[in-house]
């Protein structure tokens, strides 16, 4: 009876532990909000903080009366500026250009951002509304990526608790049949 407690609720911390893994995971979204000759425009980085590798951006584009503004043609520039200190200790990057394609939502445009080196990076964002060429920049600062260790070791710890699980059980006495002869 009591072995039986002990795997359920075993199992029980297995599944809270998994869960926990997808709870403790990164779902933060960060913005940053200008305005141009009336227009507000909105990056929106999917997670809370810009990293070394690809980035997914969202830019939203929205009139004074915060209606969305269709049919922009978006294009994105990311390049790091020379004059900052940090950058002078790396090699001048190359700008990088990014096409940005419209989403299923009105006025909002999505396209990755991939980022060589930590430091501060300028979003040059080159957008078409209603015949206009408009130019809005963007100071971001790129962290080296790191781990996410949350999801790592909820699934160490679930995959260890199996294991013990399983010696426990193995472990158990098995009825011996020599004493039947």
């Amino acid at each position: 009876m009591i072995k039986r407690h002990i795997s359920i609720l075993s199992m029980l911390v297995i599944f809270i532990l998994v869960l926990s893994t997808t709870v403790l995971a990164d779902t933060n979204v960060s913005k940053t909000k200008k305005i141009i000759d009336g227009i507000n425009v909105e990056l929106i980085l999917d997670n809370n903080i810009a990293k070394t590798g690809i980035n997914k951006f969202t830019i939203k584009f929205y009139d004074n009366k915060n209606q969305p503004l269709e049919n922009a043609n978006v294009k994105v520039t990311a390049d790091m500026p020379g004059d900052n200190m940090e950058n002078m200790k790396m090699a001048h990057s190359t700008p990088k250009a990014v096409k940005f394609s419209s989403t299923n939502k009105k006025g909002e445009y999505a396209g990755n951002i991939s980022f060589s080196d930590k430091g501060t990076w300028r979003i040059k964002t080159n957008f078409t509304v209603e015949n206009q060429e408009k130019t809005v920049y963007f100071n971001i600062d790129v962290n080296k990526s790191d781990i996410n260790w949350y999801p790592i070791i909820g699934i160490s710890a679930a995959v260890i608790l199996i294991i013990v699980i399983v010696i426990i059980r193995k472990n158990k006495k098995l009825p011996s049949y020599e004493d039947d002869f």
